[in-house]
């Protein structure tokens, strides 16, 4: 018989859950703040990332991460705790594969997607494995996200939405997402922004140092969310960079 709300493995399953949510565990994985999306890496790029947590009575934990695309619309990834109170820092694992829908009527319009977050061998600390899938439809004015995760005990709607804007010839997205958790008793919501730090429109690359800095800067992309969880707990803000390194 599955295991329904009420349980305790269930509500175990679903603190577990809002844990590796709150505190970014599948941030790896291409997507808004705090769900995964159709999006996936251009191919010859790998993207660094680091994140972070700010909230009263958090413990000081920081994250690391990569992920590529070795094929197009092949995403795989990788995180773990570089800095944890705690001395648990196995590593999770991510892959996505995702497709074009209407590639000859509607091309990058809709968008599919299956794939599965927070592969770990400790699942005592990292919480169940997170297999999803995902929807994404491009209205030009601003995309649409939705899916669902079947994670054992833990089952998951979750949805989102982004638009992007163009501010000092950069990328600047703003988003905002929601997803289930606690066996779909609770929700946890989020808003949050991505800022590229490269510009859009060809220019002359400066001189000396300043070059040299130019350089650096256009492959920085900054996020940041806070995370609100419905039942009136804690704000957690979460803190992002990625470096994007391409060949």
């Amino acid at each position: 018989m599955k295991i329904r709300t009420g349980s305790v493995l269930s509500l175990a399953a679903g603190a577990l859950f809002f844990l590796s949510v709150a505190q970014s565990a599948h941030a790896s994985s291409s997507g808004l703040n705090n769900i995964p999306t159709t999006d996936t890496p251009p191919t010859k790029a790998v993207v660094l990332q680091t994140w972070f947590n700010l909230g009263e009575n958090l413990s000081r934990e920081m994250f690391v991460g990569f992920k590529t695309s070795p094929i197009e619309n092949l995403e795989v990834g990788l995180d773990w705790r570089a800095l944890s109170n705690t001395s648990h820092s196995h590593a999770t694992l991510q892959a996505k594969y995702s497709i074009d829908i209407f590639p000859e009527l509607l091309p990058h319009v809709w968008k599919a997607a299956v794939g599965i977050a927070n592969l770990s061998a400790d699942r005592d600390h990292n919480g169940e494995p997170f297999p999803f899938v995902a929807a994404s439809v491009d209205l030009k004015c601003f995309r649409l996200h939705a899916g669902f995760s079947p994670q054992r005990y833990n089952e998951a709607f979750f949805f989102g939405i982004d638009k992007t804007v163009t501010v000092l010839d950069r990328n600047l997205q703003f988003r905002a997402d929601a997803i289930q958790f606690n066996d779909m008793r609770e929700m946890l919501y989020s808003a949050g922004f991505v800022y590229e730090f490269g510009r859009k429109s060809e220019y002359q690359r400066p001189e000396g140092i300043l070059g040299v800095l130019d350089d650096i800067a256009k492959n920085i992309i900054l996020e940041g969310w806070v995370s609100m969880p419905s039942d009136n707990g804690q704000e957690t803000f979460t803190v992002k960079l990625n470096y994007v390194i391409r060949w």
